[in-house]
């Protein structure tokens, strides 16, 4: 059996997304987080409230939305690649998940776009080192991978919506008490939580220590670490999921 063609199905992926409205969910989404900062919070903490809301909520519904956007899709695949149709599932999930993880890379500079517009509008009252706001938001990116491959997994299981809902309310409610604890390593929904607290100071419950220009390196190596090897697992997972389906047909 001829090996699959992995640009070929990055590119049939891809050719999928055209006439969605993902980018209009894109910036929609990754904006709310400021603007809600922004509206509760008002401009002093602005920074570390935005970040808040970004890891707390707002980061793992949008790479939920865009998971649910793509799940439909399937069903209106047809033969044209659909996921259940084929024996190449394990190379489809991938390049699902890194077309995902792309959207959520714009997504972060869109946000770290939004973030220094401010910081120039109201410069005598806020200030942000870019580099280390970059250094963050980036690290939040990395430490929420494998959540994209873990969503992809339990919708094995679970209805799509169903997965979207438990997953966000995981990470928005559970994680943040978890994260308090000493249990956080066993809980992969802390760790973009641990990696902002370690770099800013910025608490899982939302305040800023006052000790915040430390990065805890422990802390930090200890999530992204973590996380990584989270994403490597259920990364295997989903595709030891995908051989065991392709066995039965």
């Amino acid at each position: 059996m001829r090996e699959p063609n992995l640009t070929a199905i990055f590119s049939s992926e891809h050719l999928k997304l055209k006439k969605t409205k993902r980018y209009s969910l894109l910036f929609s989404v990754t904006l709310a987080a400021p603007v809600l900062a922004y509206l509760i919070g008002g401009v002093l903490i602005f920074l570390p409230f935005t970040l808040y809301w970004w890891e707390a909520l707002f980061l793992f519904l949008l790479g939920g939305l865009l998971f649910l956007g793509d799940v439909k899709r399937e069903k209106s695949a047809g033969d044209f690649q659909n996921i259940e149709s084929t024996e190449v599932k394990k190379q489809i999930y991938f390049a699902k998940v890194a077309l995902n993880f792309r959207t959520l890379f714009g997504a972060s500079f869109i946000l770290f776009g939004a973030i220094y517009l401010v910081t120039l509008l109201y410069g005598g009252l806020l200030q942000a080192e870019s580099l280390r706001l970059i250094v963050v938001i980036l690290a939040l990116l990395v430490t929420s991978l494998w959540n994209i491959f873990f969503i992809y997994y339990l919708s094995n299981w679970l209805n799509a919506s169903l997965v979207v809902v438990i997953n966000s309310l995981l990470c928005l409610f559970i994680a943040p008490l978890v994260a308090q604890t000493k249990l956080w390593l066993l809980f992969p929904y802390t760790y973009h939580y641990k990696v902002v607290e370690a770099l800013i100071g910025l608490k899982p419950n939302g305040v800023q220590s006052p000790d915040f220009l430390n990065v805890d390196w422990g802390m930090f190596g200890s999530s992204v670490g973590s996380a990584l090897l989270s994403a490597v697992l259920f990364f295997w997972l989903l595709g030891r999921r995908s051989d065991v389906q392709n066995s039965k047909k």
